[in-house]
């Protein structure tokens, strides 16, 4: 990270959100902008939108690019997951928003959908962590910030590949850090509570969202992206250098 200077030098060299494009993605994309050289996105599908965040983050006074992204890439190894990285060089932070959910229920009918979600969110972190954990090394260091969910903490019916994929993210968050933060890495998990205008919250049957936000007018309750956001800003900076390992929870203590 660079230092903050006279007459708005960036805070930052060049970021990557991976899963840029809507809701979480895109906030944090906007709250890097002002602050980086340079944000890097990533898109699976929907370019279109890709390149409107782009356009955000460009007028408010950054610059963007855009790439195409699916997890978990096809090679084990993930070599796309490393040309991303190696584009995206030198890069102070990662920030991974990147998120599958099928809404199921726990029966043996939908195995198949549930080893999607799995392998798409925890393999996939898995690439996203371990790419970067070594070409961040190799070039002195930087911060990695994973995306969990409370509802680790309060389960919803429907979810149980998504909710099992954020607590395996939570504890893979900590063993990276383990394992690599004496090479000058750190790696958090942010833990937020129900986001309002994403698609993942979309793709929940209201009734479920209903019961564990506590009623019909629970939209009034739900997270602005901004403010996660402004959270996974911060545990990137200087301020948290002392912090590895640790799940942040940003939910205006509705877990408590």
């Amino acid at each position: 990270m660079t230092a903050a200077a006279g007459g708005g030098a960036p805070q930052y060299r060049n970021v990557l959100v991976i899963g840029g494009t809507s809701g979480l993605g895109r906030a944090v994309a906007g709250v890097f902008a002002p602050v980086a050289e340079r944000v890097h996105l990533t898109y699976n599908g929907r370019r279109e939108e890709a390149e409107q965040v782009a356009e955000e983050v460009a007028k408010a006074g950054g610059a963007a690019r855009v790439h195409r992204l699916a997890l978990p890439d096809p090679d084990a190894r993930g070599p796309r997951v490393r040309e991303l990285l190696m584009a995206a060089m030198p890069c102070d932070a990662v920030v991974n928003c990147a998120v599958a959910n099928d809404a199921a229920v726990t029966t043996i009918a939908n195995a198949d959908r549930f080893k999607a979600v799995i392998d798409a969110n925890i393999f996939g972190a898995y690439q996203v962590n371990a790419v970067s954990a070594q070409t961040l090394a190799a070039s002195g260091g930087g911060t990695v910030v994973n995306v969990s969910s409370i509802l680790t903490r309060k389960y919803i019916t429907g979810a149980i590949g998504y909710i099992t994929s954020k607590a395996a993210i939570e504890a893979m968050t900590r063993g990276f850090a383990r394992e690599w933060g004496k090479l000058g890495l750190r790696f958090t998990t942010v833990s937020p509570g129900p986001i309002r205008d994403t698609r993942l919250l979309g793709s929940v049957p209201r009734e479920a969202v209903e019961e564990i936000m506590g009623g019909p007018d629970f939209e009034d309750r739900l997270l602005p992206p901004e403010r996660v956001a402004d959270v996974i800003r911060a545990v990137t900076g200087p301020e948290f250098a002392a912090v590895n390992g640790e799940i942040v929870t940003v939910d205006e203590g509705f877990s408590l």
